[in-house]
């Protein structure tokens, strides 16, 4: 019998979802087909063309599968979902399904496309949807399934308990067969992850904090409160993969890894810092967070390799962190986080803020630039929007403090490609688009990353009524922000040439 599934994941050449799920089906002898549907770029949205879909059109025609799977992980790329239901039912007549984030919180959404949803971890459910495909049997009765009935109402079955042990899940293949990426307008074969300079993986599974904005806590409360969510891979685990991809991909220079906030647990940290250094050698990068930051554990870090944080604060405002973020670290937790980070002499350090929304006040953006004045430097910063996700709290809050009606939030949510992309990475880019419309305190808070600056932007701050100062600051931003993309172009061609 025809054992063919083909899993398609989106704007993500390094998918891990999809690659999770292939591992599953092929365990269980199936046949996994993987497509990577557009690459990555958060400067210029890359939409799906019609040579695109066509490609993907006369693919699944030639494959077959028994079933075609869309990895939704964000609606961020809901148009490209879209397109690519559209696409897939035309070529073919195997049920559509669902999985990711996006599909596990929003199913109602998703209903209107699949055949039906796989919420939350799908390795298990993936395989019992296969068996029942293959044998006729009910997929309406298999855990995390979500369906319509017949009055278009949506059904949302039980979710099965969550794998404790991760390791069983193995790890995704590097350089795997039946690999496929489909992207500028042409369909290549094989691991398009094998020709990159940085590797993606997961250490861990779920996050232990419940940030408004963020899906992780949604996710959690889908198993209940009292489910381990917080699980960690064996260092074995993380290692056997490491090293196969170091095996793989002759052009590896940066291990990115991808967990909520990486590992603070002692003896694993201890096992993994001593081994990696032996055993990978290669700089990596990790995500940290103020309360999970401390000197033993960032020495280690740095002594194996550690190359780079990136640390979310969010907010200078602790009453926007506390009260809408859902953040509790005090602001001397956070100043003190970066000062261990400075300390320990960690390589690159970047702190994520998220700015210009509704929940926040011009008073709000001040107390962020003299917050960001006294980070302990060398950092940067990444400078983002609030993009509302379905299924976070934050949708709820903002629709019950009156800023958006439901439809408002939905449309927003849902709206296309390019104005998702505006309003995640647009306050950091409209100051070099259009100074003259820019927001003087955003331009403030981006030039705190440079010290010797520190004096001149205080004297700036008191002085933005005037339009000759906020002119002055555009300009200033507009410089520094060429500067630093020459440094980062340096960094990187160090990294690539492995030049300290």
């Amino acid at each position: 019998m025809n054992k063919r599934v083909v899993l398609i994941g989106f704007h993500n050449e390094k998918a891990l979802g999809v690659r999770y799920l292939s591992v599953a089906a092929r365990a269980h002898g199936y046949e996994p087909i993987v497509v990577f549907f557009k690459g990555f770029n958060s400067e210029v949205p890359e939409h799906a063309t019609d040579t695109e879909l066509k490609l993907l059109q006369d693919f699944i025609r030639e494959k077959d599968p028994i079933l075609v799977g869309l990895s939704a992980m964000s609606s961020l790329y809901f148009e490209t979902l879209q397109k690519v239901n559209a696409a897939v039912r035309a070529a073919t007549s195997a049920p559509v399904a669902w999985g990711g984030v996006l599909a596990s919180l929003d199913p109602a959404v998703a209903l209107q496309y699949a055949d039906f949803v796989m919420r939350a971890e799908g390795e298990e459910t993936l395989i019992d949807v296969l068996r029942a495909i293959e044998t006729g049997g009910d997929i309406k009765s298999i855990d995390n399934i979500a369906y319509l009935n017949e009055d278009g109402s949506v059904h949302l079955n039980p979710i099965r308990p969550l794998v404790e042990d991760i390791d069983k899940f193995g790890h995704p293949p590097v350089n795997g067969k039946d690999m496929y990426l489909i992207t500028n307008n042409k369909l290549t074969p094989g691991d398009p992850q094998v020709h990159a300079f940085t590797y993606e993986l997961l250490a861990s599974r779920g996050c232990p904090f419940s940030c408004t904005y963020c899906s992780a806590i949604n996710l959690h409360r889908l198993y209940g409160s009292a489910s381990k969510y917080v699980r960690f891979r064996s260092v074995d685990s993380v290692l056997s993969e490491l090293n196969e991809a170091k095996a793989n991909i002759p052009k590896l220079r940066v291990v990115h890894f991808w967990d909520e906030v990486f590992s603070n647990e002692p003896g694993w940290v201890d096992e993994f810092c001593a081994r990696y250094k032996k055993e990978i050698g290669i700089p990596f990068r990790i995500w940290g967070h103020p309360m999970m930051v401390n000197e033993d554990l960032i020495t280690k870090l740095v002594d194996a390799g550690l190359y780079q944080v990136v640390m979310g604060i969010q907010s200078g405002s602790e009453r926007v962190r506390r009260d809408v973020f859902h953040r509790y670290e005090p602001q001397d937790r956070v100043i003190e986080a970066t000062r261990v980070l400075s300390r320990c002499k960690v390589p690159h350090v970047f702190y994520d803020l998220m700015l210009l929304h509704a929940f926040e006040s011009p008073e709000d953006l001040r107390q962020t630039f003299e917050m960001c004045l006294e980070l302990e430097p060398p950092f940067e910063l990444n400078i983002h929007g609030l993009n509302y996700l379905p299924g976070t709290d934050i949708v709820d809050m903002a629709i019950q403090a009156g800023y958006y009606t439901p439809e408002e939030m939905h449309s927003m949510m849902y709206s296309s490609l390019q104005e998702q992309y505006d309003r995640h990475w647009g306050p950091a880019a409209s100051v070099y688009k259009q100074a003259s419309t820019g927001n003087p305190w955003i331009s403030l808070i981006y030039l705190t990353q440079f010290p010797e600056l520190h004096d001149q932007l205080r004297a700036f701050a008191d002085k933005l009524d005037d339009p000759a100062t906020r002119k002055a600051v555009f300009a200033l931003e507009v410089k520094m922000k060429k500067r630093q993309r020459l440094v980062h172009f340096i960094n990187k061609v160090k990294l690539v040439l492995r030049i300290k």
